[in-house]
């Protein structure tokens, strides 16, 4: 007989082929510029700016050295990613979709038990729920506020897709294994053909931004690079 395993535990490679293995590996969906939106996940002041929010509450806590990696990564790698697939996909007539964390009142009374635990409440008219200008919505680039992680959750995104016709979906921002992934779990539940930008999103350590990729990678969606998506967005 096959002794017990006293360890499990495997690396992230052979954990990834085995899920591939056992489960198939997400596609890249097919695509055209009328029928691929970029979704644009919670680039505002709260969770992607470190004078603000997330990064004000640390800096108050005395614990922000432990989001110098984060900030780096937004500031450095995501924000111009971004703002190069937003160009891409605008130069091409594809929809560009934004949804940040924003309440409908003033106060944020309607933001959620679980939010407000998390210490994100954020009032409609504050800095931190404005998004950050540089890729922000531009013109009548459809925008949405939400109250969930998922953006699908507390807005009617998957209405207002379909009826624009979008069936497939670029996901980009912030965090990947918050918004991002629950955003794109719920995407591709939705049947949505689905691809996440690896490095245009990011977590606050490298450690939870690959695993919540690696978690993604083997049933909810195509994780490509943005020189790859540019050149998926290039050939629409």
């Amino acid at each position: 007989m096959n002794e017990p395993r006293s360890n499990f535990a495997i690396d992230d490679v052979e954990l990834q082929e085995n899920l591939w293995q056992l489960f198939g590996r997400p596609a890249v969906p097919a695509m055209t510029r009328t029928d691929t939106a970029l979704l644009c996940v919670d680039l505002q002041y709260v969770d992607a700016h470190p004078n603000f929010g997330l990064g004000a509450k640390a800096k108050r806590l005395g614990i922000d050295r432990f989001l110098d990696y984060y900030w780096a990564q937004v500031a450095e790698v995501v924000l111009p990613n971004v703002r190069r697939l937003q160009a891409a996909a605008r130069g091409k007539g594809m929809e560009v979709v934004h949804v940040r964390v924003a309440p409908s009142t003033s106060d944020g009374r309607d933001t959620t038990r679980r939010y407000k635990a998390m210490g994100l409440r954020i009032p409609r008219d504050t800095k931190e729920a404005q998004f950050l200008p540089d890729v922000g919505p531009v013109g009548d680039e459809l925008a949405l506020n939400k109250l969930t992680s998922s953006a699908f959750n507390s807005t009617v995104l998957d209405r207002l897709l379909r009826n624009m016709g979008i069936a497939n979906l670029i996901i980009v921002g912030v965090v990947t294994n918050g918004c991002v992934e629950s955003t794109t779990r719920s995407a591709a539940e939705l049947d949505f053909g689905t691809v996440v930008v690896s490095d245009a999103t990011a977590a606050m350590a490298p450690q939870l931004h690959q695993q919540a990729l690696l978690s993604m990678s083997y049933k909810d969606a195509a994780i490509l690079d943005s020189a790859e998506t540019l050149r998926l967005i290039e050939s629409l």
